[in-house]
């Protein structure tokens, strides 16, 4: 189950922030049967199984290194930020963003080196990471 929180979020003049809780309740996420398994050449990431392969091939990646793969590869080419990245893998506001994703990044792409030299993630300088490929290729 996830959260949704509404928040009211104010600036006073002198620059003071508040935040008001509006309301709060819990919602059930299903994956469809459509995206229950993202295939992109030769990449699957099974959303259900958590388990990624390549061309059969089972990865080991850390629970980090899965969700933050999946998290990129659900919208491939779209750019996220650090701070994204952060904010929906780990579900904390951020704080090192750089050092804790840049490592998971880092060993991600390690992993994938092993078994293959596509780059499916691309650095954006100066604004984050994006996942590149086409599904079904």
């Amino acid at each position: 189950m996830d959260k949704v929180e509404i928040i009211l979020r104010t600036t006073t003049s002198s620059g003071k922030v508040t935040e008001q809780l509006l309301a709060e309740f819990d919602i059930e996420r299903t994956i469809t049967e459509k995206k229950a398994v993202l295939q992109y050449s030769g990449l699957s990431i099974d959303l259900v199984q958590h388990q990624i392969s390549y061309q059969g091939k089972l990865l080991q990646m850390t629970t980090y290194e899965f969700q933050v793969l999946a998290y990129l590869a659900y919208d491939p080419g779209k750019v996220f930020t650090k701070e994204q990245i952060y904010q929906n893998v780990w579900k904390q506001e951020p704080a090192d963003t750089d050092n804790a994703v840049c490592c998971i990044i880092s060993g991600i792409r390690r992993k994938l080196r092993k078994v293959t030299t596509k780059e499916y993630i691309q650095t954006v300088w100066g604004t984050g990471y994006k996942f590149v490929d086409i599904p079904g290729e």
